[in-house]
């Protein structure tokens, strides 16, 4: 029995010599590769945005109007702005512990 367990450690220490970099090397890559693929995945989600918000924006003229009006606080000749703040920002503005 004792030259049948020498005989199993020797050849799993061979065997973790041999193979024990390839098998850590595999398994870094394996992690690597599981993480690029779900960047990848969000990456073609927010391509996909994208392009749906390109084609609006090449094809929605009002859609255009009301993001520059919004962004830009542009009007119309004969119109007034008026800003109006968000309860939240004025919640910010007025207590600034939160």
């Amino acid at each position: 029995m004792e030259t049948r367990t020498r005989w199993v450690v020797g050849v799993s220490l061979l065997g973790a010599v041999l193979f024990g970099p390839g098998l850590v090397e595999w398994i870094r890559l394996s992690f690597k590769q599981r993480r690029l693929d779900h960047q990848l995945a969000e990456l073609s989600t927010r391509r996909e945005e994208l392009a749906r918000e390109q084609t609006r924006l090449e094809s929605d003229s009002v859609y255009v109007e009301s993001l520059i009006r919004t962004t830009f606080k542009l009007s119309k000749p004969g119109e007034y702005v008026i800003p109006i703040d968000s309860p939240a920002s004025r919640t910010a503005t007025a207590d600034p512990t939160r």
